[in-house]
């Protein structure tokens, strides 16, 4: 079960969708061929007010200077020769992908890419882009790295997005190092990572010089109240362990969030190793609106 606290909708909402792209391409064992080229072109909608998925898209791509997969790629990627062979040049598949988005009226709308690490847009596709004097849309050209969230709750561990998913609680879906499998499993992780910005500690931002759209916010909270305390001072505020109500003289007592508001918590099934057994959540929080204070705590 995910948080219920969800402080700064308004800045999270800045972006309305996000589109989540996971590259597959030639490689080999030992060496990969020069240049790389993409296989495989998958994209997954995801709608950042409801964080749900609401649409795919897919093309297998044509290489043009290793037209043959090695026994390695193929054993990788699920990816067959057949389905490559029937591909389409890599221009062709930009020009798809960018005609989707269009006609699922995004183009018009505040959206990012994202991916998982830099991989995808900062190396993959910007230099087969260069190699082929291919011109890509320019929303390539920024995207956020589902890394920096995701160790920002999780801590500095090191592991594979698969590794990542099964950490933060959720259960692996489909093949790993199949493009469109690994694209939703991001995108389920990514609606997972924006309920989990607590105290204004990861806000999504865009930034036009940077490549990395997802950045630390100031130490701000939208109540005056609290405006002297610092977002990780609320994380470090006394939780009980009760996961809804304290207990002062072998009574319970109801536990209230900074605006006021009764909290709300819940359990986590599987808890990673920066989370608690509970949270505690603001109370005032509906599907629509989230919640209007910053209050967020664990116990365990």
């Amino acid at each position: 079960m995910l948080p219920q606290g969800h402080p700064h909708d308004a800045q999270l909402q800045e972006f309305q969708y996000f589109v989540v792209i996971d590259f597959e391409a030639t490689c080999d064992k030992v060496n990969n061929p020069f240049p790389q080229e993409i296989i495989e072109f998958p994209s997954v909608l995801v709608n950042s007010a409801t964080g749900q998925l609401e649409a795919s898209f897919q093309t297998y791509v044509r290489p043009t200077y290793h037209q043959f997969l090695t026994d390695f790629c193929k054993e990788l990627t699920g990816i067959q020769q057949i389905q490559v062979d029937r591909g389409v040049p890599l221009s062709e598949a930009l020009l798809m992908h960018d005609k989707w988005l269009e006609d699922k009226g995004i183009k018009n709308k505040n959206f990012a890419i994202v991916t998982w690490s830099n991989w995808d847009c900062r190396v993959m596709l910007e230099s087969e882009c260069r190699f082929k004097r291919i011109r890509k849309p320019p929303y390539f050209n920024r995207w956020i790295n589902l890394k920096v969230p995701f160790h920002e709750v999780f801590g500095d561990v090191r592991c594979n997005l698969k590794e990542a998913v099964q950490l933060s609680g959720l259960t692996w879906e489909g093949r790993a190092h199949c493009g469109l499998d690994d694209a939703r499993n991001t995108a389920r992780l990514l609606a997972l990572l924006m309920q989990f910005s607590i105290t204004n500690s990861l806000v999504w931002q865009p930034a036009p010089q940077s490549t990395a759209s997802c950045q630390l916010s100031p130490e701000r909270s939208p109540d005056p109240v609290q405006s002297q305390q610092k977002p990780n001072e609320m994380l470090r505020s006394p939780v009980q362990l009760n996961p809804y109500a304290a207990t002062v003289g072998g009574k319970d007592r109801p536990m209230y969030c900074y605006c006021g508001v009764l909290s709300r918590w819940s359990v986590v099934r599987k808890p990673g190793p920066m989370q608690g057994r509970y949270f505690y959540g603001c109370g005032n929080w509906t599907a629509t609106r989230r919640a209007i204070c910053p209050y967020f705590a664990w116990a365990s």
